[in-house]
């Protein structure tokens, strides 16, 4: 198992920054690696599925599901299958004067050989400070 927590903040609004998280069509706006997204499932809520396409370690489809939503506050969304390492992503969001802190814990469950992926935790956290990077470029527009 591999874990990480990372904070960033934005220039935005809690409600903007939330709602961008939250909409799985928009993670290819400021997740790099993330190409595409299929399959929604409906508004976005606690069950909510969706496929995301993901190029990491390869292309793999990545069946996420929105484990907890609550607006404005908390969203965690978890792999399902697809591929022998599956995320769950928890963000936690505050108002920060004008802007908005995240709060982000990965936990990434490994099988087989990618136990070894501990290894690329420095890398990791560097590719999610990008990804806020993207982010607070999103929000901003």
């Amino acid at each position: 198992m591999i874990a990480f927590k990372l904070s960033a903040t934005t220039h935005a609004p809690v409600e903007k920054v939330f709602s961008v998280v939250a909409d799985p069509k928009r993670i290819p706006q400021w997740r790099t690696d993330v190409p595409g997204i299929g399959q929604v499932s409906g508004e976005t809520k606690a069950g909510t599925t969706f496929v995301e396409e993901v190029h990491f370690l390869g292309a793999n489809q990545l069946l996420m599901k929105v484990m907890e939503y609550r607006p404005n506050e908390k969203l965690v969304f978890q792999a399902q299958s697809g591929m022998p390492v599956l995320p769950t992503q928890t963000f936690h969001f505050s108002p920060d004067g004008n802007g908005t802190t995240i709060d982000l814990s990965v936990v990434m469950k490994t099988s087989g050989f990618l136990t070894m992926m501990e290894l690329m935790l420095p890398a990791l956290k560097k590719v999610w400070k990008k990804y806020f990077i993207n982010l607070d470029t999103v929000v901003d527009k």
